[in-house]
């Protein structure tokens, strides 16, 4: 996400945009009205005091000149008559000012003038925004509004961090802070829900894994004595008999199952008290052991980028990479090719186990790493990259599925090292 489409600047940059317009418009209208008020007193003035002039000589019966309008062009009319008595042959505009007059002798005149242009208003905006005044106005409203913001994302950011929380540890406890909660807005309610929904996502999974618990214990008697069975039938009909090999391989089966949903339930990583060993050894020996699953299969491993000296715990690393690797051989397709190729950083260990098969559909990416999600064509129980997710998670990591460009599917493992 780049910096302008989080949210804090978004919500600041509209904040101070309509709030510096805002301010800059009604300031600069204001004063412009106020100027153009002055402006109009002044003519005005101006023109009544010319206005008095001209019906002084009026009243005294003195010739008035029409031609000395053009110093200041006025037309004065008589109320009484309704003659124009200065002003020439022109009239004066819809838009024109007027007041009136009063002569000393008490005849009452009518005075129209016009609008003076004004040629200087976009000098006087551009000192205007050159201003003192202006720059306090951004100051101040740059200040208020990342205020604002701040105010509004810090709480959204402090849930988010919580959500994150939850997604990596896969600790679905609340975790809504005590002062998001005891907020009385929108926000506080917010973070209630959060908790009320991850308090019921926790029930649930809690249910499920005891159901997944019962059941596989449950499912070891039958299992046994179906086994025992079994071994009965084949000592009357014989190890090749087709019936008591289809049991057997049913047997397998069932075994199979109870031990990955045993070990689905449990959601532990054997990786206390563990000493940690090289990795490049390791991972050779693991991509040895997949050669073993299909001998005729090309598996190869770059782990140039890997240094020498690091090191990780043995077991959960074996138990996600073993299994990533064995979906790969099993489900990349007869003839595609599967690889692995490892990087670390000071911190960060990743682990990629790709192939340049089919790939996964489209609307079943998005649900691998959840149980008992599996491809059409599958021949497994949807079990295996469920339990390298939480595995991972256990330690701190994550695995993700993802479609390559160049075709074929890719599981990426992301581990701490610290």
């Amino acid at each position: 996400m780049r910096w302008y489409q989080k949210l804090f600047w978004r919500i600041f940059g509209a904040i101070w945009l309509v709030s510096i317009l805002g301010i800059l418009i009604s300031v600069g209208v204001y004063q412009e009205l106020a100027q153009e008020q002055e402006r109009h007193g002044l003519q005005q003035e101006r023109a009544q005091l010319y206005a008095e002039q001209v019906i002084e000589r009026y009243e005294s019966g003195l010739e008035l000149d029409s031609r000395q309008s053009r110093r200041l062009p006025i037309w004065v009319i008589e109320e009484e008559s309704g003659r124009q008595i200065f002003g020439g042959k022109r009239q004066p505009s819809r838009d024109a000012l007027r007041f009136e007059v009063e002569s000393q002798q008490g005849n009452e005149y009518q005075v129209f003038f016009p609008k003076a242009p004004d040629s200087r208003m976009l000098e006087r905006m551009f000192h205007f925004v050159l201003s003192f005044q202006v720059l306090w106005l951004l100051i101040v409203s740059l200040i208020s509004s990342l205020l604002l913001a701040w105010l509004i994302v810090r709480p959204i950011n402090t849930l988010r961090a919580q959500v994150r929380e939850v997604y990596r540890s896969d600790d679905w406890r609340p975790k809504s802070s005590f002062a998001l909660q005891d907020r009385q807005d929108e926000l506080g309610e917010l973070a209630r829900e959060m908790n009320q929904a991850a308090r019921y996502v926790e029930e649930t999974l809690n249910a499920q894994e005891n159901l997944l618990r019962d059941v596989s214990h449950e499912l070891r008697a039958p299992l046994a004595r179906l086994q025992a069975s079994a071994g009965l039938a084949e000592q009357k009909l014989g190890e090749d008999d087709k019936l008591v090999v289809r049991i057997n391989t049913e047997c397998a089966r069932l075994e199979k199952l109870i031990s990955e949903l045993l070990l689905l339930s449990r959601q532990q990583v054997a990786q206390a008290n563990q000493k940690p060993v090289v990795l490049k050894p390791l991972l050779h020996e693991l991509v040895e052991d997949a050669r073993l699953l299909d001998p005729e299969r090309e598996i190869s491993a770059d782990l140039n980028a890997l240094g020498e000296s690091v090191r990780c715990a043995a077991e959960p690393l074996s138990r996600i990479v073993n299994n990533l690797l064995a979906n790969a051989v099993k489900h990349a397709g007869d003839s595609a090719k599967v690889g692995l190729k490892a990087t670390s950083t000071s911190d960060e260990l990743k682990v990629e186990v790709f192939d340049d098969g089919v790939g996964v559909p489209g609307e079943l990416l998005a649900q691998l790493g959840q149980p008992f999600k599996r491809g059409a064509n599958s021949s497994g129980y949807g079990l295996g990259l469920s339990i390298c997710q939480r595995a991972a998670r256990q330690v701190g990591g994550e695995v993700r599925f993802a479609n390559r460009d160049s075709g074929g599917f890719s599981a990426t493992l992301t581990l701490p090292l610290s």
